[in-house]
């Protein structure tokens, strides 16, 4: 069973699908279940199960409750995609105007987030091995202009999930991100589509969640990516092309 976080958004809703299309039950996350509507019913109509779950990434507590909750609903927890983000992180800010206020929205919520996560998969994981996949956008690697709070928030997740690749690895965890272009990722839509982007993308555009991100993840998730851990695999049409 898999569980995928910001199932009401665009990406994580792809994401689902594709891992309904591959055999997995999926556990919805998000912060409203009426948005998880739609993602609940694409996943139905791709020949799984789905449950919608409302978290809001409060606390240890919150976040190991609506675990439990999917388990109990779904099966044991073998995946876990974390595509969640919140909306204010996107918007654009000058640096110098970064507050208090703002910083703790952005950079720690966006990594409380993917700590709770961390620690609920491994409560689940520990002893039988999962898979946990993290979705950090290209730009983190770029930089981009107004996005300071949300940029240095991906690249602590990406460190994030190289050192819990390195602890959990003796219990069959692999840890992993993929990179998806800004549009996929929702980063661009308030500067207008490609804003962010460094070239166009050889490949023709940032790509479909499901049918061109999904497969990666699908792999990363399945038995076949059991050796890949601490990876960043960049899925954004080839607008970053780097060791």
């Amino acid at each position: 069973m898999a569980l995928v976080t910001g199932a009401d958004q665009a990406l994580g809703r792809g994401l689902a699908v594709a891992l309904g299309r591959a055999g997995a039950d999926v556990g919805l996350l998000g912060d409203d279940l009426e948005r998880l509507a739609g993602a609940a019913a694409d996943v139905a109509d791709a020949g799984a199960r789905a449950e919608r779950l409302a978290v809001a990434y409060g606390s240890r507590a919150e976040v190991e409750a609506v675990f439990s909750e999917a388990h109990t609903a779904l099966g044991p927890i073998d995946i876990v995609v974390h595509t969640a983000v919140d909306p204010i992180a996107v918007e654009p800010v000058p640096l110098v105007d970064v507050d208090d206020d703002r910083w703790e929205a952005v950079w720690e919520g966006t990594m409380r987030s993917s700590l709770l996560c961390c620690q609920a998969a491994f409560t689940h994981m520990a002893g039988r091995g999962g898979r946990i996949i993290f979705s950090t956008p290209t730009v983190s690697m770029s930089g981009a202009a107004g996005l300071v709070a949300y940029t240095a928030a991906v690249e602590g997740q990406r460190l994030l999930a190289k050192s819990a690749a390195r602890q959990w690895g003796s219990h069959g965890i692999t840890v992993n991100c993929v990179a998806p272009a800004p549009a996929v990722s929702e980063v661009d839509q308030t500067r207008g589509r490609g804003h962010l982007s460094l070239t166009p993308a050889p490949l023709g555009g940032p790509g479909d969640p499901e049918t061109d991100l999904g497969p990666v993840v699908v792999f990363l998730a399945s038995d076949a990516g059991h050796f890949v851990t601490g990876a960043t695999i960049c899925v954004d049409g080839g607008v970053w092309m780097a060791p």
